[in-house]
């Protein structure tokens, strides 16, 4: 167990590390996701019977998941893109504790079960917490983060994911989670290609939230933090799809055949947690954001836990 608690806990932090690369990744959001999700895609042919479990999925099965890849997608864009609009990697993640929020909304909806009023009263709780980050947020950041914008892409961002994670939730248990993973992430390379191909030369406008035009297929950096070489945005990209996508889905699947769901759920709710003290020792992002953001993110992580602590005591 205390190897399986060790493993969570690792492939949790490297989840809360993807926000402070987004940041490091000099390359524009779309060009990150684009060359994130193929690389990740390949690393699962490195995984042992990765290959076998594949072939033995059904393509009615496969068709579903590369749909469900174009959330993934949708998702990965929008939460880079926050990051890169407001320059800022803990005004993204406070925002990405509304998930549990939002999943309280959408699991009776989608599956027509009962509403859980004390699910619903949770998110109002934590709506209250991004409403005061952003109420009492400037416009723009001192280096010319707009965080406006940022927020309200990062919380369409989190209902995204809330949104394919709550289909998810159905399928783990009848299609290998690898296979699911690889699937999605083929999905949604291609969604990204169709819109280079079809919607780039389409669109003029949306640059900061869509970068279609600026995308590059050899992304290099001018300005490179902590790695001085043009090609440093290589590294942290390779960093972001083989390490914080591969090998820590192994390790939290490992976990996962181990420590009670209760346990993973709560483990998984930290990433903003983590995400939000790398930036601080990182980046130094404390330095830019006031002390309603840190209240306003401790409403939304509160919720959290105590939503987490219900579905315990729910389940006993």
């Amino acid at each position: 167990m205390k190897k399986a608690y060790w493993e969570l806990h690792i492939a949790v932090f490297i989840f809360g590390f993807t926000a402070i690369l987004g940041k490091l990744i000099s390359a524009d959001h779309f060009t990150l996701v684009w060359h994130r999700m193929w690389l990740a895609a390949l690393g699962f042919f490195f995984i042992p019977k990765f290959y076998q479990s594949l072939k033995a999925t059904s393509i009615k099965s496969i068709i579903h998941l590369l749909g469900i890849g174009v959330l993934v997608a949708i998702h990965w864009l929008t939460f880079y893109g926050s990051i890169k609009i407001g320059k800022s990697a803990s005004l993204t993640l406070g925002c990405f504790g509304l998930t549990s929020t939002f999943t309280s909304f959408l699991e009776p909806l989608i599956y027509r079960r009962k509403i859980d009023s004390k699910e619903i009263l949770l998110g109002f709780f934590a709506l209250i917490g991004i409403g005061i980050i952003a109420y009492y947020s400037p416009s723009k950041s001192d280096d010319g983060g707009n965080f406006t914008l940022a927020i309200v892409v990062g919380v369409f961002s989190t209902f995204v994911a809330a949104l394919f994670s709550t289909i998810n939730s159905r399928l783990t248990n009848k299609i290998d989670t690898k296979v699911m993973s690889f699937t999605e992430l083929l999905g949604g390379f291609l969604f990204l290609c169709l819109l280079l191909l079809v919607v780039s030369p389409l669109i003029s406008g949306w640059q900061e939230v869509l970068p279609l035009h600026s995308f590059n297929i050899w992304p290099t950096t001018n300005s490179p933090q902590f790695i001085a070489s043009p090609y440093a945005d290589f590294i942290w990209i390779g960093l972001l799809a083989l390490v914080c996508t591969n090998i820590a889905f192994v390790l939290n699947l490992n976990a996962m055949k181990k420590v009670t769901a209760f346990t993973a759920n709560l483990a998984i709710n930290l990433e903003p947690v983590y995400g939000i003290i790398l930036a601080a020792f990182i980046l130094h992002e404390h330095q830019f954001l006031n002390l309603q953001f840190y209240l306003g993110t401790a409403i939304i992580l509160s919720s959290v836990l105590i939503h987490s602590l219900m579905k315990k005591n729910g389940n006993n």
